[in-house]
């Protein structure tokens, strides 16, 4: 690469607080979800942490997440609202984020492109987080009745070989499920949890207004024995 072609590094342009900003909420949010991790799993323990320890982690996960996006967004509705003037004329945008580009300020091999620069600007996931993320759903599907996205396309399931070969001997075969039957069956799966956390929480209003916990839970204190 020669050295003209490389465009000028200005770093007075760059916005620089906002992207230490941006960083910031990130790593806040990673250091969340490590601990999120690790308070579900219990250091390998086979025991169910409390529910206010997960929901307190997860809320300020979700609080964090939504901070980021509020963010972002915000930035991107302040943009397109100074687009135009009351002409119709377009204007500057404001967004920081919207001309920023990954590249590098020196020039560099092609080696060093793939080995260093590439992992940057890396858009897909990691192979890791592929692999959970496969294990995932192929364990949802298999609890599945059209097994999701494994029995559109025909994957056996585990233990299936001798069904499978009984239909087969009988010269009968099953019916593959299409797409839209995975999306009734999943949207069956969301009513159906809405409506047993409904009844849930009536049951806890109702215990709530039967007793009177207050005066369950009241500890009076005990008066001296006179001597």
């Amino acid at each position: 690469t020669n050295s003209s072609s490389v465009p000028p590094f200005q770093p007075g342009n760059l916005p620089v607080a906002q992207l230490e900003s941006l960083r910031s909420k990130i790593n806040s949010m990673v250091e969340s979800i490590q601990v999120l991790q690790w308070t579900i799993e219990q250091g390998g323990q086979n025991a169910m942490p409390a529910w206010p320890d997960i929901l307190s982690k997860y809320t300020i996960l979700l609080s964090q997440s939504h901070n980021l996006t509020t963010t972002l967004v915000g930035s991107a509705s302040s943009a397109t609202a100074n687009r135009a003037n009351g002409h119709g004329l377009a204007l500057v945008p404001t967004n920081p984020y919207e001309r920023l580009a990954v590249h590098p300020s020196v020039p560099v091999t092609e080696a060093q492109l793939d080995g260093e620069v590439m992992s940057v600007m890396r858009m897909q996931s990691t192979s890791d987080v592929a692999e959970h993320e496969y294990a995932t759903v192929r364990h949802l599907a298999e609890h599945m009745a059209t097994r999701g996205s494994l029995g559109v396309v025909g994957i056996p399931s585990k233990g299936a070989d001798d069904a499978a070969a009984s239909r087969s001997r009988f010269g009968t075969q099953e019916k593959r499920p299409e797409y839209a039957d995975v999306l009734r069956e999943c949207e069956q799966i969301r009513v159906e949890h809405d409506e047993r956390v409904e009844r849930a929480v009536r049951a806890v209003m109702l215990l709530r207004e039967k007793f009177d916990w207050k005066a369950r839970v009241e500890v009076e204190n005990a008066e001296p024995e006179e001597i």
